[in-house]
């Protein structure tokens, strides 16, 4: 159905909206979707204003701070300065994912040894990398994350924990020999982002034990979560093909 969307002052007419009447899962009395994604049929792209552009900012579960949205490219939604700039990849099988070019992954500032082929979105629509609020923790096919795993644990010292639901690497945080290295993502034409420690080490028992924020997926796609891009802020530039991961200036 088409209804007429009001901000403030500003009115935008013939906004398309869908509306459920036989919904099923953990619905209160209201619910409802913004649909940020791409394609055409986006809430970013009916609005003209955007020029298909927003920036989002996630707090961490470590962080007490609120999360912001803001549509466009000026002032209100300007992408910050320093922010690491990645290509996005359109793929035409699943216009509404925003696929992001990404070459490696980093342990300690150093390149983990994994095929960049891992991470390539291929013409049947196969593999690629995409980024997801939606999704908790990074995934990668398993071969990408048993490197990535291995290169950390190689560069951890700490008192090791049992595993717990999907995380197989985790560590007490109070023992007194925990250290860890930084996590890194490598993106296409060479912007490098590097992880806070909230971005991939994550509390699992509510009490003292964290895990490590990554989990094999069997599929050949890889999903940068929640985790990963919670205390930055996440820029998407669908109209120019980019996004932005820099710090948060909402």
């Amino acid at each position: 159905m088409l209804e007429t969307l009001t901000f403030g002052q500003m009115r935008i007419q013939n906004m398309a909206m869908g509306c459920g009447h036989n919904n099923q899962g953990s619905f209160n009395v209201i619910a409802g979707l913004l649909g940020l994604g791409g394609g055409r049929m986006s809430f970013v792209n009916q609005i003209p204003q955007t020029g298909g552009a927003f920036s989002y900012y996630l707090p961490s579960y470590s962080i007490l701070s609120p999360g912001c949205l803001r549509f466009g490219r000026g002032l209100g939604g300007a992408f910050p300065v320093g922010a690491a700039l990645a290509p996005l990849v359109y793929n035409p099988r699943a216009p509404n994912f925003y696929y992001v070019g990404l070459s490696g992954l980093g342990v300690g500032g150093a390149r983990v040894p994994i095929s960049e082929d891992i991470f390539r979105l291929i013409e049947s629509g196969y593999g690629g990398v995409i980024i997801d609020t939606g999704t908790m923790v990074t995934t990668l096919p398993t071969v990408a994350y048993e490197a990535l795993r291995d290169a950390f644990i190689a560069k951890t010292s700490g008192v090791r924990a049992p595993s717990v639901s999907i995380f197989d690497t985790c560590y007490h945080q109070y023992s007194d020999n925990f250290q860890f290295s930084s996590i890194s993502f490598y993106f296409l034409g060479g912007p490098i982002l590097t992880l806070a420690s909230h971005g991939f080490l994550i509390l699992v028992d509510g009490v003292e034990t964290v895990g490590f924020a990554f989990a094999p997926l069997a599929s050949g796609l890889s999903i940068i979560g929640y985790v990963q891009q919670a205390g930055i802020q996440i820029s998407i530039d669908e109209a120019r093909g980019y996004v932005g991961f820099g710090p948060n200036v909402c």
